[in-house]
């Protein structure tokens, strides 16, 4: 089923990746975009502050829009925002306007686009497969925004100054926003009926969300709640390494910047794809989707304990480290695949993923300053290997509690059978 699937598996994938690499430009290519628009250090945390606020505030009303309007419609209608948008922000309009645009990246990469995407991919395999189709699509969305980040670095590499170059940047992205749309538009089949036809409705009924996915009884529904403890877990872990092994591999392990950068770039770029292709495949081996998110944090809490044991011996603490980035992005890649399991029918998915997201995503708000405050107490105590031990302290602990969560998801699943 995948296999017919995949060329709208990759559409898919590839807006995922596109919706979420425009508006971080300025991680990519913070220095040109500084230049090029000419703004302040305060200004570029202004706009990311604003687009994370409007990402968060957007996560139920983009179950709310799942559940009420067409999902391929919702796709158009974010392709299509995002590329108005996107052609916006290539005019350069002053610094009022861009924190306009990144408002509006957060309602069309979340509002109208979150819930909607999750939906689909869903739909385009069986229960059997989920861990495969959401690994997959993971996959290729993280090569989708790998080839776009190497074409434009090239790209600007071309012109004389940053303005030029950065103009032309944007310009690409929202040429490919309206590549995708029409691929939207012309390709990807008509989503709602899919999910019709698979619980058994009438062509011309309108399937009808359970009650206990309705607001507000869904704040007590327990699959909500498996999912929600599953996620976070998995999630917070993924945000400790994405955003701190390669600082660790610098401060403490002593790599020079350069080949710090090029491990960098292999773990948010290669070992994504890895990871999501073959991660999804050995999910879906398991008996339960519990077993399997247990054994991904089993051996993720295991992992993290080497990186600590093997400190003195540097090169294999470097490849512990890869080892480590590749299961949190499995678990990443796959996490989504534990709905079925957890007892969310496809119907409620865009109710259900709302719902999750809004808590089950909150690391992005504490897990920075969180581990910030280690990594500072340490230097403080005149010790840097003390901030980051703590730091591995704090994945075990997560660890522990994503293993503990993988244990209910899997007696829920049992149960069910």
């Amino acid at each position: 089923m995948i296999k017919k699937n995949f060329v709208p598996l990759l559409i898919l994938s590839l807006i995922a990746g596109l919706v979420y690499l425009t508006p971080f430009l300025r991680f990519t290519f913070y220095d040109q975009m500084k230049e090029a628009l000419q703004l302040t250090d305060l200004q570029i945390g202004t706009i990311g502050a604003v687009y994370g606020t409007f990402n968060v505030a957007s996560y139920i009303p983009s179950g709310f829009l799942a559940e009420k309007f067409n999902t391929k419609k919702l796709l158009i209608v974010s392709t299509l925002g995002m590329c108005l948008a996107t052609i916006w922000y290539a005019t350069y309009p002053g610094f009022v306007c861009i924190v306009i645009i990144h408002a509006l990246y957060g309602i069309f990469s979340v509002g109208t686009f979150w819930s909607p995407y999750i939906k689909a991919v869903r739909l385009l395999g069986s229960e059997n497969e989920q861990g495969r189709i959401y690994g997959m699509s993971e996959g290729l969305r993280g090569l989708g925004q790998a080839i776009v980040s190497f074409g434009c670095l090239g790209v600007l590499s071309l012109f004389a100054t940053y303005a030029a170059g950065f103009r032309t940047v944007i310009i690409i992205n929202a040429a490919a926003f309206l590549l995708l749309m029409l691929a939207v538009i012309i390709i990807l089949p008509d989503f709602d009926k899919v999910a019709a036809a698979g619980s058994g409705e009438a062509k011309k009924e309108k399937p009808q969300l359970p009650k206990e996915f309705k607001i507000p009884v869904i704040f007590k529904n327990p699959s909500i709640w498996i999912c929600i403890f599953v996620i976070m877990c998995g999630y917070a872990l993924w945000n400790t390494v994405n955003g701190y092994i390669g600082t660790y591999c610098t401060r403490i392990l002593g790599l020079d910047d350069s080949l710090s950068s090029v491990l960098s770039i292999v773990r948010s770029n290669i070992i994504v794809v890895v990871a999501g292709i073959t991660g999804g495949f050995i999910v879906d081996k398991f008996k339960t989707k519990g077993m399997a998110m247990m054994m991904a944090f089993l051996t993720t809490g295991i992992c993290t304990l080497a990186v600590f044991l093997s400190e003195p011996l540097i090169m294999v603490c470097l490849g512990v480290t890869i080892v480590l980035s590749y299961l949190v992005n499995v678990i990443k890649s796959t996490y989504w695949s534990i709905l079925g399991d957890a007892g969310v029918p496809a119907i409620a998915t865009g109710m259900a993923t709302g719902i999750i997201s809004l808590i089950g995503l909150t690391p992005d708000i504490f897990v920075s300053p969180a581990v910030s405050l280690m990594i500072t107490y340490g230097e403080n105590q005149g010790s840097a290997e003390l901030g980051f031990h703590l730091m591995f302290i704090w994945m075990g602990v997560w660890a522990v509690l994503g293993i503990l969560a993988s244990i209910i998801l899997k007696r829920r699943k049992l149960k069910n059978l």
